[in-house]
């Protein structure tokens, strides 16, 4: 009789360990930042959206949607965006990421620019470019500008 209790609690550990982990996998974490604006938060109720191969971008205002609608691929990260993980993403065609003004907003290569030491600066939005252009050296970050040449 043990045989048989230990056989099948063999049988039912492989079971769990060959189980199919699309079946078992917990759903992604739910969005809870725009990913535009990345520290304002979304509401899943109330909060715009747009639709990206089936998953819904939240949105946290008017702004954030036009700035997605005009270059999707600039905001598309599962670290804003939990569902996107997994999904194939457009490249981005710039290696910047977020204004060096204001360093919680992600930008797009279609948004304002400026040249700095012979790179291509993007910002948020003309504010942010004006700041930086009174006073580069302040914003002039590398960990928020990779494109900057490197310091010798």
């Amino acid at each position: 009789m043990p045989r048989v209790s230990v056989a099948a609690l063999i049988l039912v550990a492989a079971s769990a360990v060959h189980a199919d982990p699309s079946k078992s996998a917990a759903p992604p974490a739910e969005q809870k930042f725009c990913p535009v604006m990345t520290k304002d938060e979304v509401d899943l109720k109330v909060s715009k959206f747009e639709t990206y191969k089936g998953v819904k971008i939240y949105l946290c205002c008017d702004t954030c949607v036009s700035k997605y609608k005009r270059d999707p691929a600039a905001y598309l990260d599962p670290k804003f965006i939990p569902a996107l993980a997994g999904v194939e993403l457009p490249k981005r065609n710039i290696e910047q990421q977020f204004c060096p003004v204001y360093r919680d907003k992600k930008i797009s290569e279609k948004d304002p620019t400026t040249t700095y030491k012979g790179a291509k600066v993007y910002f948020y939005n003309g504010t942010a470019k004006e700041r930086f252009e009174k006073d580069p050296e302040r914003f002039a970050d590398p960990a928020f500008l990779p494109q900057l040449p490197a310091k010798k």
